[in-house]
């Protein structure tokens, strides 16, 4: 992974439309993962496909998890998944890598419940990286799945892990 301040190769702007994305592969495969044990099997993976306008027939359901999956187990990781999805060609390693720059400094500058609102991580990234009020706030508002304006250090490491 390149240094958390490293040139962008994209507008942040962009950044963010993939860093959404990514995000909303992360929570659908987390809606189908019926049983939240972090692996998805043949029907759960049909499912969040056909969610996303992808029709799979069941072979081809198997077809992509026994060609993606490191462990030969019928069933996808979410790490697995998004690489099946393209995720890594998105760009956005320098993101990642300013998340987990962060996420020792964020925890105990989250408020409470472990949550950290826009201002919170502009204050962190500021130390670590480079990312102004305003690209925090649209940061915050592509991980805040429930719209509150804020996410919790665990969401920033898992995205940090993901990226």
């Amino acid at each position: 992974m390149a240094s958390a301040n490293s040139s962008q190769s994209q507008p942040l702007s962009l950044n963010l439309e993939a860093l959404s994305y990514i995000n909303s592969l992360v929570e659908a495969f987390q809606a189908f993962d019926s049983d939240n044990n972090g692996l998805i099997n043949t029907a759960e993976l049909q499912g969040l496909l056909s969610s996303l306008g992808h029709e799979r027939s069941e072979q081809d359901a198997k077809d992509m998890i026994a060609h993606a999956s490191s462990t030969q187990n019928g069933q996808l990781s979410i790490e697995e998944f998004l690489e099946t999805m393209n995720a890594g060609e998105l760009g956005l390693d320098w993101i990642g890598d300013l998340f987990e720059a962060a996420v020792p400094v964020l925890g105990p500058a989250a408020g409470p419940g472990g949550m950290v609102n826009s201002e919170e991580l502009a204050t962190v990234l500021s130390m670590v990286g480079s990312a102004s009020l305003e690209d925090c706030m649209e940061i915050i508002s592509c991980l805040d799945g429930d719209g509150d304006g804020a996410v919790s250090v665990e969401e920033i490491k898992r995205m940090a892990s993901l990226l």
